[in-house]
């Protein structure tokens, strides 16, 4: 073999060296990159009470106008618990509750609004007055209150007749 023939073998022999170490470093050193964005919704709702100064009477009613009002920036549902702070007030009175949107789920004691709830807008109202029993003795009865508890869960991923299921994975 002559030294020509050795010179080009050692050279075919380095290029083929270079061009695997350089895919090598390429395979190894490749990076590709994607950014996920993520955003997340904020979940805001405030209740809303229109509750004067109330004057019981037997036979009467008391104004007490609920609403709930989203203000975050994300659509949702909303459930709402009323509870009386005194049982003896309890017995002695009726909740006026608008049974059209709202639904009494009697397992948890949440009335649910049966519709999804736009941002910036407010449900209709879950009640809007309280009855006094006619036989009712007032004098005997303390102070009490009426306690308005409200929450909700992001609605997206369900539709507006799915209301009790968007809330399941809160309660288990």
């Amino acid at each position: 073999m002559g030294k020509n023939k050795k010179i080009m073998i050692g050279i075919v022999a380095l290029l083929i060296s270079i061009m695997a170490c350089t895919g090598i470093f390429a395979y190894l050193s490749a990076q590709t990159g994607k950014i996920n964005r993520f955003t997340f919704g904020e979940n805001v709702i405030e209740t809303d009470e229109h509750f004067p100064d109330p004057d019981p009477k037997p036979g009467g009613t008391v104004e007490k106008d609920v609403k709930v009002k989203n203000t975050g920036d994300v659509p949702c549902f909303v459930r709402t618990k009323i509870l009386f702070s005194n049982d003896d007030a309890e017995s002695v009175s009726t909740l006026d509750i608008n049974t059209a949107d709202w639904e009494k789920n009697n397992t948890d004691g949440y009335y649910y609004y049966k519709h999804i709830l736009p941002v910036n807008v407010s449900t209709s109202s879950l009640m809007k007055t309280v009855k006094i029993a006619d036989n009712a003795d007032l004098d005997g009865l303390d102070d009490f209150d009426i306690i308005v508890y409200s929450e909700s869960v992001q609605s997206d991923g369900y539709t507006d007749a799915q209301y009790l299921e968007a809330f399941k994975g809160l309660t288990h």
